[in-house]
């Protein structure tokens, strides 16, 4: 025979079924407490209710609205009816949401901060990059070459006084990126109707002129002390072109990189005068862009010819163009900060979670531009600081020299 006692139900558990007496409390984020009562509760009571579970009635409140009421009669045993109240209510802690903050508190705070003294701290990892953009040396325009160069090499001596100046505030590095962003000549014709007219160099010209104007900023870093790290992207006036102003050949096949690569080889020739002079693998583009790790931060380096024309200014452009290369989880979709050119004005921009800078050009202006649009830039010189050691933003210092 079965013993049936084997299938006897087991005893449950208790579960709340409305309106027992009783508390829930958290903390953090408050709870319910109800109760039975003779009479009506008023605001005197809460206090004393609050205590009678345990909790400070000072640190510990009603929520306004959440009171609810049962009230029925009963008979009392003393003859008659009386009437009985069940009550449930919220609570919560007055300082998660209630305390404002103390202004005279806050204002002492303010007026005993004492300024910070002496000099900021120093920037232990971070390195200066330098970008070379848009220089179309050979462009007739603003001066010419002549005035051109002039400016380069001004901002190249202003440079090492930059560097000077970081360091006497104690934002000191040892390593520069020199970076080129492209559209460094101008070539002399494929890219509009006046080139081959306005053009004061050929193209050999320009390439030379190029190489040595890098040179120069190369030999002033090293003469000073400072590692120097370089770098090319390629730009559209420095393509390979056919007589129908198209590029035939391949996307690396452009006298910006080509510039590079003759002064890379002049370093690694010359390895007790350069030895501080790298070019690490890929930062002389393999295609259209190139990224790097500069001292923790992925930056990425793009000329902006291929961001595309249409709508939107030129930080929509960039963009727009940023967030489809991390979305086709391209290496330069990985960058933290990404510096163009090819627009010829100072941009900076955070709003799409990551930084984008648009670098000034150094060449002589555009009149054909000005007299389409009314706008120009002043040429100029982008130069910061870069690392993990530049606080949240990654980047500290800039200066258009």
């Amino acid at each position: 025979m079965t013993d049936l006692t084997e299938f006897q139900r087991k005893s449950r558990k208790a579960h709340p079924q409305g309106f027992e007496p009783g508390i829930v409390w958290n903390p953090e984020t408050g709870g319910t407490i109800t109760a039975a009562l003779d009479q009506e509760p008023d605001e005197a009571i809460w206090g004393v209710l609050i205590a009678d579970w345990g909790l400070d009635p000072e640190r510990t409140m009603v929520v306004p609205g959440s009171l609810q009421i049962r009230a029925w009669d009963a008979p009392d045993p003393e003859g008659g009816l009386r009437r009985l109240f069940y009550y449930r209510a919220t609570l919560k802690p007055r300082e998660a949401n209630d305390d404002r903050a103390d202004i005279e508190a806050l204002c002492k705070m303010v007026m005993k901060r004492k300024p910070v003294s002496g000099t900021t701290s120093s920037t232990t990892k971070a390195a200066m990059v330098v970008l070379l953009a848009d220089w179309q040396l050979g462009k007739g325009e603003g001066g010419g070459s002549e005035a051109t160069i002039e400016r380069i090499m001004a901002a190249q001596d202003r440079t090492l006084v930059r560097l000077k100046e970081l360091r006497k505030v104690g934002r000191g590095v040892s390593t520069v990126y020199l970076v080129g962003l492209g559209d460094l000549v101008e070539q002399c014709s494929g890219h509009y109707s006046m080139q081959a007219h306005q053009t004061d160099l050929d193209r050999r010209e320009q390439m030379r002129l190029a190489r040595r104007l890098i040179l120069r900023f190369v030999d002033l870093l090293v003469g000073a002390g400072y590692k120097v790290v370089l770098g090319a992207v390629p730009g559209n006036h420095g393509e390979n072109r056919n007589s129908a102003g198209k590029a035939y050949t391949t996307w690396t096949d452009n006298d910006d990189l080509a510039v590079f690569d003759g002064v890379a080889e002049v370093c690694a020739a010359n390895p007790d005068r350069y030895s501080g002079v790298s070019v690490p693998l890929g930062a002389i583009a393999e295609n259209l862009t190139m990224t790097l790790d500069i001292e923790g931060v992925a930056v990425g380096f793009a000329h902006g010819h291929q961001f595309g024309r249409g709508a939107g200014g030129s930080v929509s452009k960039i963009e727009n163009w940023l967030k489809g290369q991390a979305l086709g989880r391209q290496s330069i979709g990985d960058a933290d900060i990404l510096f163009s050119g090819h627009y010829h004005h100072f941009v900076c921009s955070e709003s799409s979670g990551r930084t984008v800078f648009q670098s000034p050009a150094s060449d002589g202006g555009s009149y054909w531009f000005t007299a389409n649009t009314g706008a120009n830039s002043p040429a100029g010189l982008l130069t910061l600081l870069i690392g993990e050691g530049c606080g949240a933003r990654g980047w500290s210092d800039l200066a258009i020299l």
